[in-house]
């Protein structure tokens, strides 16, 4: 393993030219950083993604200059940023073309290609912000060494490519500088530009960490942790210093936001410990995620995922039939659909389906096309609104009493679901959407305070 640790700021860390100086501060704070992957500046991806589904002349118009002002602030801040001044006017005329484009005929690939630049433009501005400070910082193109299929919105990394081009590209950089790549956006096989999904950048650092067998992975955003709960939600959430791999990627998995559910596939993988804490308030620690810790609680944390979608679908033929749930199955895979939960009767299947987001082109899963195809199966009833859930813990499965702890608060509420003993992890409740926050706040009350 090599002393080299990988660090990513979110949006809100390069937000504007204060933001950016504090993430300098942080990277120069620590020689052993080598290579920093940054997001977008906070609200650029949503103003492209606006853009990339196609709008009017004012509109876009507005758009882009919103997008010109929030570069343009930093830009200003900087002594010496004619070049990279031309640099970033030409990105807008990029975006003013593409955006054209777009609002003639969209898809997925023209997305990717204007949604990219968001993440080029901040890692412009942050080299030069280095510079200013004398720092040697050099940009590099992450698209040379991301190498990814070609599924537009939500595209897979070649890991194997990824590893052998870091060598050869990535790797003979670090001696002498601190290299600035971009994170979520890669390159497939015929160069075009893709992105791993929305939140991608925490899973590029992720990778470049695998790739470059880097001691740490860092990840910096506007919360000083992992906590048991999204402290928007319960105030009294209190945070986890030091929490294991497979406890992180099932809160992750199950919509804590705090990490994006791929990051920790790579870390895993090369045993990689990864670092989240704050850009803003560094003193204030973080949260070490690691393979083992020392003696794991039964609860750990509450994940709350909204926008869910339960489907249920009845049939007769069900009964004493082969192969029905193989067709059904069969049918979500040709649509690009995964099933989150799943539970079975004699005559009928609940699945849920997690409907918020599934690229960065935010097109629905349930396309009309695939209810027909269910149709002439079985009958099929669809509920949205719903929300799930998670407790996530530690031997839950062999532990006794956790139905009554858990379900003996919740006697209020309507439970539209029960996914139980699958995992030792995990306990998945699929809640009405409206009542999602009072039963996090019920279960964090009885169980973690």
């Amino acid at each position: 393993m090599s002393n080299i640790v990988v660090a990513k700021f979110g949006g809100t860390s390069v937000a504007d030219s204060i933001a950016m100086n504090s993430s300098a501060d942080v990277v120069l704070s620590n020689p052993e950083v080598k290579v920093v992957v940054l997001s977008a500046s906070a609200g650029v991806t949503n103003l492209l993604v606006a853009l990339a589904e196609g709008c009017n002349l004012d509109l876009r118009t507005e758009k882009i200059e919103q997008i010109r002002h929030i570069q343009y602030q930093i830009l200003n801040t900087l002594p010496d940023s004619e070049v990279v001044r031309e640099e970033i006017d030409r990105m807008l005329e990029n975006i003013t073309t593409l955006s054209e484009a777009a609002s003639l005929a969209t898809s997925a690939a023209l997305t990717d290609e204007l949604v990219s630049h968001g993440e080029l433009m901040s890692t412009l501005l942050f080299v030069e912000l280095l510079r200013s400070r004398n720092v040697n910082a050099e940009w590099f193109d992450v698209r040379n060494v991301m190498k990814t299929n070609d599924r537009f919105g939500k595209a897979e990394p070649d890991v194997q490519a990824l590893c052998a081009l870091s060598e050869q590209h990535l790797q003979p950089r670090l001696a002498n500088a601190l290299v600035i790549t971009q994170g979520f956006i890669g390159s497939e096989s015929r160069g075009r530009t893709t992105t791993l999904g929305r939140g991608g950048s925490d899973y590029t650092a992720a990778l470049l960490g695998e790739a470059l067998n880097a001691k740490r992975v860092d990840i910096w955003t506007d919360v000083p942790g992992i906590y048991t709960t999204d402290p928007r939600v319960v105030p009294n959430a209190k945070r986890i210093d030091e929490i294991g791999f497979e406890e992180a990627a099932e809160m992750a998995t199950f919509g804590a936001k705090i990490l994006h559910p791929a990051t920790l596939i790579p870390a895993v993988r090369r045993d990689i410990p990864v670092f989240v804490g704050s850009s803003k308030d560094v003193a204030a620690g973080g949260t070490l995620v690691c393979n083992k810790t020392n003696q794991p609680p039964l609860f750990r944390a509450l994940a709350l995922r909204r926008k869910q979608t339960l489907l249920t679908l009845h049939s007769l033929n069900m009964l004493h039939a082969r192969g029905f749930l193989a067709e059904i199955f069969n049918i979500l895979a040709s649509h690009n659909i995964s099933v989150d939960l799943i539970t079975t009767s004699e005559v009928s299947i609940a699945l849920t389906l997690d409907t918020a987001g599934s690229s960065t082109c935010g097109t629905s899963l349930l396309t009309s096309a695939l209810l027909t195809e269910l149709s002439a199966l079985c009958r099929v009833e669809v509920e949205e609104n719903l929300a799930l859930v998670a407790l996530i813990g530690n031997e839950l499965a062999k532990a006794r009493g956790v139905g009554k702890e858990v379900f003996g608060v919740l006697e209020p509420f309507n439970i539209r679901m029960i996914s139980y003993g699958a995992s030792s992890h995990n306990l998945c409740l699929l809640v009405p959407g409206d009542d999602a926050e009072h039963v996090v706040k019920t279960l964090h009350h009885n169980l973690f305070e």
